[in-house]
């Protein structure tokens, strides 16, 4: 996996950070040795902590006769021994050391220059943490801001405001975190869509469901004002009472497939061989207004597949299909095999689908005005689509030529 912009974002600023500190450190450093005491100060230190240590461990004697005479105003050193009553004067500059030799004896050690000083480790760790306070503060807001607005964006979506965006509020950013409101976004926008589509659901199975309880409470009135009427009435009342089973048994298997129930029963079932029985039913619907069906396919396409609602896929296609097109012409299906999928094409001689509605005709209860008068529920392609999807398959609809509409489904091959 490939380190990302964050990565690098936070990687830069503590790189920074720490250069900028080391620069600093450098530039003080730098500073007080030209300012400071001149370079000779690393010998002469050099040679007072010898000095030191020698007459510590082996007494006044081991100190060479140049420093141990050396009390004249131009000398570097000095070395005296205290005894009562000795009167010294310090340098106002350099340095001084009190020694005692093995035999109990005091020294006093001057260094008129300075000698090095042991550095201040207290100015690189206050440098360091000032830096460190800074890029952090910077790096908290920066990092945030954003995880900010995507808390509060994320309770105005739990509140129902369900049109609230981040991704406008990014500006320019391009890391990590815009990769997450995009899809935070994305996930709204999906969320938003699917509450609307549940309503206008909601909308349009109340209105399909008054519609033929309205022309029942008619014929119910009718019957009772007319009881001479009562054939034709109780015809009515059957009618609508079919109807109004085909519209439940449609929306139950349009619940279970949205719902991605596991439990259906799946068998091996020869696709090629279904789609042959689909087409023999409906040649008799379309004899009935003067067209045919014509079965194109390969012999054979087995597949470890739910029967009943493939069935009920591929029926809705194609009587779909019978239903719009014109009398005197063919509805043609085509199945052919191609490796593991199965290619499956039925169009028909109708009115068509205008090019920018060939997505929304498989939204549930979408009628067209080219659909006149047509009989239907406008599940069945709805019902089709989820059914393929459920296999694994894709479906999509074309517009035919010269006139009319083409469904083409693809399915793999699914063993069980």
């Amino acid at each position: 996996m490939r380190p990302g912009r964050l990565f690098w974002k936070l990687f830069l600023c503590f790189w920074l950070a720490t250069t900028l500190s080391f620069t600093v450190l450098f530039a003080i450093f730098e500073y007080k040795e030209r300012n400071g005491p001149e370079s000779g100060s690393w010998l002469r230190t050099a040679l007072f902590m010898t000095i030191s240590s020698m007459v510590e461990a082996q007494g006044p004697d081991a100190v060479p006769p140049i420093v141990r005479h050396a009390n004249r105003e131009n000398d570097q050193f000095s070395f005296t021994e205290l005894t009562p009553g000795t009167r010294i004067t310090l340098p106002a500059e350099g340095a001084s050391k009190l020694l005692k030799s093995p035999d109990g004896r005091l020294f006093l050690l001057q260094s008129r220059l300075p000698i090095w000083q042991k550095p201040n480790h207290r100015l690189p760790f206050a440098i360091g943490t000032i830096f460190s306070i800074l890029f952090s503060a910077l790096l908290a807001w920066h990092l945030s801001r954003p995880l900010r607005r995507l808390g509060e964006a994320a309770r105005a979506v739990a509140s129902g405001q369900l049109s609230t965006r981040v991704g406008p509020l990014m500006g320019r950013r391009r890391d990590e975190i815009v990769d997450l409101v995009r899809e935070f976004d994305r996930m709204v926008e999906q969320l938003q869509q699917t509450l609307e589509a549940q309503r206008r659901l909601l909308h349009d199975i109340s209105h399909e469901l008054r519609s033929p309880l309205t022309r029942l409470q008619a014929a119910i009135g009718l019957l009772r004002q007319s009881p001479a009427e009562q054939q034709a009435m109780l015809a009515r009342i059957e009618r609508e009472s079919e109807r109004l089973d085909e519209l439940i048994e449609e929306l139950l298997t349009l619940a279970r497939l949205e719902s991605g129930q596991q439990n259906l029963p799946y068998e091996k079932v020869d696709l090629i061989e279904l789609l042959g029985a689909i087409a023999e039913d409906a040649g008799f619907e379309a004899a009935a207004k003067g067209a045919r069906v014509c079965l194109a396919s390969d012999p054979a396409f087995v597949s470890w597949v739910s029967g009943e609602m493939l069935y009920r896929a591929f029926e809705n296609i194609v009587r779909n299909a019978v239903k719009f097109t014109d009398p005197g012409t063919e509805v043609r299906i085509e199945a052919r095999v191609s490796g593991e999928h199965l290619h499956l094409t039925v169009s028909d001689h109708g009115p068509g689908v205008p090019p920018d509605m060939l997505d929304s005709i498989f939204e549930p209860f979408k009628r067209l005005e080219t659909t006149g008068d047509v009989p239907g529920l406008g599940l069945g392609l709805s019902i089709a689509q989820r059914a393929v999807q459920m296999h694994g398959g894709q479906i999509a609809a074309l517009i035919g030529s010269p006139r009319g509409l083409i469904i083409r489904v693809d399915l793999p091959r699914r063993e069980g």
